[in-house]
């Protein structure tokens, strides 16, 4: 009949719509990849995770050179990466552990520069001054402390090693004003945090009487000793009075917990004794010596009178000696006050051989001094 739909074509039609339908299969809960990031090198793959924690158990343990190598891989792989301040403090410490100091002073250096306001950069500083201290890079410790005075985050005891270290870099150069400022205003501020008043000093406080005692030597070296008799007598007080106060403060320094800053101090006083002996020794006979026995008198009476000053200085290089042997300290210092020793026995050697070819005694020669000393002025 027409316009109706034959209900055989209708049923086909209905079973190919449905057949076309297709019902999507339940959702599946979304899967969760933790890909951490790995690091490729010729021995091994590695992660991030896994080597840093390796290179943080290894310094714990002073296993310095693989924590050096560890750090440095970390870095190489991500040099601007979350952790790479930490990473290069860390490195300076493995550095140091090393005994290897300009390199770790250039890493918290690196650090300072690259991350300046990160959480490091200070304690990078501090370090950094410390070593260059002890590598006697007097310019470059200069421009840390400028660098460490300039920050707004110091605390009290940073700001007494930016103080010590600027002050003793600017004795070192020879600016003596501003190293006594520096000097005086960091012990000043060490007395207001009664910081250092134990019986061994902190490292930020035996710098600072280090310092002291350097802008002291330095100021009585610079003293002309004039062979002028009433001259002489003035000067000679005058380098004398600042030899004993830059002594004082080396003797506080010596009692630093770091032995290094008790041997820089012990070789400094044992030095200024044969400084001012070596000075002394220098002055020309007057010109009423005339003949070549009065000039004899001359030396003999110059070398037996102070011959002392090498003998105090050559008792302090010996105690400074046996310091660094109880402690281990491998310092220069330590070297350096071997060396001096040896050349101080050598003088007093040549001395004695000297004055037994000369046609008087030592004894006579010490009795005249006596009744010239008796002799009123």
């Amino acid at each position: 009949m027409k316009g109706r739909t034959h209900p055989a074509l209708l049923a086909a039609f209905l079973a190919q719509a449905c057949a076309s339908r297709v019902v999507p299969p339940p959702a599946s809960p979304p899967i969760h990849v933790d890909a951490q990031p790995r690091i490729v090198t010729p021995d091994e793959v590695t992660t991030v995770a896994e080597l840093a924690a390796r290179a943080e158990r290894a310094l714990m343990e002073q296993r310095w050179s693989d924590a050096v190598g560890a750090y440095g891989t970390l870095l190489a792989a991500d040099p601007a990466g979350p952790h790479a301040a930490e990473y290069l403090f860390d490195t300076g410490l493995a550095l140091e552990g090393m005994q290897e100091r300009a390199r770790a002073r250039d890493a918290y250096l690196g650090l300072a520069r690259r991350f300046p306001r990160g959480s490091k950069a200070r304690g990078a500083l501090v370090r950094a001054a410390t070593l260059d201290a002890y590598l006697e890079d007097w310019t470059a410790l200069a421009g840390i402390g400028d660098s460490l005075l300039g920050r707004s985050d110091l605390e009290d005891v940073d700001r007494l090693v930016a103080l010590g270290a600027r002050g003793l870099a600017r004795a070192e150069l020879g600016d003596d004003m501003r190293a006594s400022t520096d000097i005086h205003d960091g012990l000043d501020l060490a007395d207001q945090l009664h910081y250092g008043e134990r019986d061994v000093l902190p490292v930020a406080v035996a710098q600072l009487r280090f310092a002291l005692g350097e802008l002291r030597r330095l100021r009585s070296e610079r003293v002309p000793l004039d062979p002028t008799p009433r001259e002489f007598i003035d000067r000679l007080d005058q380098r004398c009075a600042g030899l004993l106060e830059a002594q004082a403060a080396y003797a506080q320094a010596v009692r630093s917990v770091d032995p290094h800053w008790a041997a820089m101090s012990g070789y400094r006083v044992g030095e200024m004794y044969r400084a001012l002996y070596r000075d002394l020794m220098q002055i020309e006979p007057p010109s009423t010596s005339k003949t070549e026995r009065q000039k004899q008198i001359f030396y003999a009476f110059m070398h037996v009178r102070y011959r002392v000053l090498l003998e105090k200085g050559l008792r302090e290089l010996e105690q400074t000696i046996a310091l660094g042997e109880r402690t281990s300290d491998s310092s220069p210092w330590i070297e350096r006050a071997r060396e001096a020793k040896v050349a101080m026995q050598a003088a007093l050697a040549d001395e004695k051989a000297q004055i037994q070819r000369m046609p008087f005694t030592e004894d006579e020669v010490k009795k005249a001094l006596e009744l010239l000393a008796r002799k009123p002025r």
